[in-house]
């Protein structure tokens, strides 16, 4: 059985980092894309059942793609260099990504509402499943059970890094609402733009935060970034 490889913390968020710097111009244009589309599903004047299950499937839709994109980006061997490339890698796996997000989602709440430790666990357990449908193009069920493979050995270093990572992100949005609600308020636009702001300034972390993770835990060579030219 080989040797597990050990995450460094520290390494995996200078990753983050330094993936950002070497792709700015194309993770700016693809999240400053999937911003505006939150912002534009805030306004939607939908409400009761029908209006919730519309936002729930929107913010699935979403967070697939652009976390898909994103891992695409880091962690394929060969990705594309704009937005439509990118995309067109993704899109076959768009179904499956869902369904993981979701599955995700769901067991993670269930565990925090019984005893909050199974959803811990779950979140550490399932932390990279997305990766491996995009990247592997695992279904849903063998996405889950291949994260859990490569946390195996590392559980509480990517515990800690998932929690400082959302740490991180949850101080970002509190400073958001803190600058967006005085000025704009909580009305329909001051809804829509500070979902904006979040969404830009958070999104990033939230998408290459679990990419750098499955590459240090798969072990996977970064892709050749000197042929990724960021452009559209």
């Amino acid at each position: 059985m080989p040797e597990t490889r050990k995450l460094a913390i520290g390494e995996a968020i200078q990753d983050v980092g330094r993936e950002f710097e070497r792709h700015r111009p194309l993770i700016l244009r693809v999240t400053v894309l999937f911003a505006v589309l939150n912002a534009a599903s805030e306004l939607l004047d939908v409400t009761g059942p029908a209006g919730t299950a519309l936002s729930v499937g929107i913010l699935l839709l979403l967070s697939a793609a652009y976390g898909g994109m994103i891992t695409a980006l880091l962690c394929l061997p060969q990705p594309a260099d704009s937005v439509g490339g990118l995309w067109a890698q993704v899109r076959p796996a768009l179904a499956r990504l869902i369904w993981v997000t979701l599955v995700t989602v769901v067991a993670v709440l269930a565990g925090l509402m019984i005893l909050v430790v199974p959803g811990l666990i779950l979140l550490t357990v399932f932390a990279v499943a997305g990766q491996a449908v995009v990247v592997e193009r695992a279904e849903v069920f063998a996405a889950l059970g291949r994260s859990g493979e490569l946390v195996r050995g590392n559980g509480l270093r990517v515990f800690l890094f998932v929690i400082l990572l959302g740490l991180i992100c949850l101080l970002l949005i509190m400073l958001t609402l803190l600058i967006t609600f005085p000025l704009l308020g909580d009305g329909p636009a001051g809804t829509a733009a500070s979902a904006f702001l979040q969404n830009l300034i958070v999104g990033p972390l939230l998408g290459m935060g679990p990419a750098v993770l499955y590459n240090r835990l798969s072990g996977r060579p970064a892709p050749d970034r000197d042929r990724v030219a960021g452009a559209l």
